[in-house]
């Protein structure tokens, strides 16, 4: 698959996104009903749902009642195209490799969306997650009971260690941050996971050391931050650049 035609999927992708994250906090089916304006409640019309070209069109604002659409829509369609079109330069001869791609850059945004947005990482979205990393393990449809074996392994090693540290430090991972390392060690592996780890954390601790510095507004010591958008960045560079991270990385 082309990056270009790669940068059109995950802009539908991104779009699908978006839905999941509406239909999962209202409560509502995926598939139904039709998207509706959550201020008027009209329904949007087909060609008003077509990815960031209708934002841009209508300026931001709903066509009946003129309210103002959430700026989360283009972001997300927007940054799911382009880590679809960057996974396409990477894995353009390699399918298997290209769809995990897509199916991985897409957990972590919606992830990391719904982290931000709610400081919330549900079980549904951490649940899929796993699920499809086992499957990515087995690197074909037909999978061994050792790749079983070690995936599971993975999963259970990282998340009980992760799970037993937060007894000791509950204010420095939620429970879906612990779900969503133990799903990284699926797709990953447990070494690669905690790289992701150092890299969330390390990124995380410079990000808000500068923010406290500069003095941002309600910014204390105490200010619990977001973490699923910072373990989506470390998996991130371990899945693009394992290379670079495994081996001519900071650790030896």
């Amino acid at each position: 698959m082309t990056p270009l035609l790669s940068l059109l999927v995950g802009a539908c992708v991104g779009s699908l996104l978006n839905v999941c994250l509406a239909r999962w906090k209202s409560g509502g089916k995926i598939a139904s009903p039709s998207s509706f304006c959550h201020h008027c409640k009209k329904s949007i019309i087909w060609y008003d749902k077509i990815p960031i070209l209708s934002f841009v069109r209508l300026r931001g604002k709903c066509r009946f009642c003129y309210k103002s659409i959430s700026l989360q829509y283009p972001l997300v369609e927007s940054t799911t195209a382009f880590f679809f079109g960057f996974s396409a330069m990477f894995f353009s001869k390699q399918a298997f490799f290209l769809i995990c791609s897509f199916i991985f850059v897409g957990f972590l945004i919606l992830l990391s969306t719904s982290d931000i947005k709610w400081r919330l990482l549900p079980h549904p979205f951490n649940n899929f997650f796993i699920l499809s990393g086992f499957i990515f393990s087995c690197r074909s449809f037909f999978p061994s009971v050792n790749t079983l074996f070690i995936a599971s392994g993975n999963f259970f090693i990282v998340g009980t260690l992760m799970f037993l540290l937060t007894r000791y430090f509950p204010l420095w991972m939620g429970g879906g941050d612990v779900k969503m390392l133990a799903g990284l060690a699926v797709w990953l592996g447990v070494f690669s996971a905690f790289y992701v780890l150092l890299i969330a954390s390390g990124t995380a601790l410079l990000l808000f050391l500068a923010m406290f510095l500069m003095g941002a507004h309600k910014i204390t010591l105490k200010t619990v931050i977001p973490f699923g958008p910072f373990l989506s960045f470390g998996a991130l560079v371990v899945w693009f650049w394992p290379e670079f991270v495994l081996h001519k990385g900071m650790l030896p």
